[in-house]
Parts: C-alpha cells; sequence; structure tokens
C-alpha cells in the first residue's frame, strides 16, 4: 500500500468525523444517544435533512456510518423505516 492511500483514508475519516461532529452540535445530542434508538435515528435523519445543508447525504452518511458500528447493521433508508413503522412513529 502507498503513503497517498492512507493519507486519503486518513482525509476521509476526519472528514466524516468532523461531519458526525456537527450533527451532534446541532441536534444537541451524541451519537450514542441516538443510535441506541432506532425511532431517535430516524428523527435524527430527518431533522438532519431539514436543519443541515445535506443536500450530498454527507452529515447523515456520518450518522449512518456511525450507527453500522455501533448496531452491527445498516439503518433502513427513512423511507423504508417509516413504511415499517407508520404506526408506531
Amino acid at each position: 500500500m502507498n503513503d497517498s492511500n492512507i493519507t486519503s483514508k486518513n482525509k476521509a475519516v476526519s472528514s466524516r468525523m468532523s461531519r458526525a461532529r456537527a450533527v451532534e452540535k446541532t441536534l444537541n445530542l451524541s451519537l450514542d444517544e441516538i443510535v441506541d434508538d432506532d425511532k431517535k435515528m430516524y428523527q435524527s435523519l430527518i431533522r438532519i435533512n431539514e436543519e443541515m445543508k445535506n443536500a450530498n447525504g454527507n452529515y447523515s452518511n456520518a450518522l449512518r456510518k456511525y450507527y453500522t458500528f455501533k448496531t452491527g447493521k445498516k439503518f433502513p433508508r427513512i423511507e423504508e423505516f417509516y413504511d415499517e413503522n407508520r404506526f408506531s412513529i
């Protein structure tokens, strides 16, 4: 592996961490608090889309990656989660 690959991966991790911290600050919630509750995760993704400049999905992607890291599973798309849980949200 060459050094440019390592540098690129370090930059990607640094960018994702920066976005994750911005999510925590904007939502005034810790990432752990968000990913521990699927309804809170869903609501947070909605808020990110409404309150942050998330046109390219970078902020929601940072939260989704953390969710996968902590739970070992991927969070469904917003529409899929809503369809599955619409009577309990």
